[in-house]
């Protein structure tokens, strides 16, 4: 890997409205990504959510 003494930082946004409030989700990108390794994590944490008990709803 690249050592970098200034690395160029790329970020984009999203805003949305729900209600009378608004969000602002930033990504923020500053450089190479694994993107096995992403997917991988991404994979495990929507395994482990789908292991932790719902709240029922009656």
């Amino acid at each position: 890997m690249k050592d970098q003494t200034n690395p160029s930082i790329n970020t984009s946004y999203k805003e949305i409205k729900i209600g009378k409030t608004l969000y602002r989700v930033t990504s923020v990108f500053t450089g190479e990504k694994d993107l096995g390794e992403t997917l991988e994590q991404l994979a495990v944490r929507r395994a482990m959510a789908e292991l932790t008990p719902c709240h029922a709803t009656t």
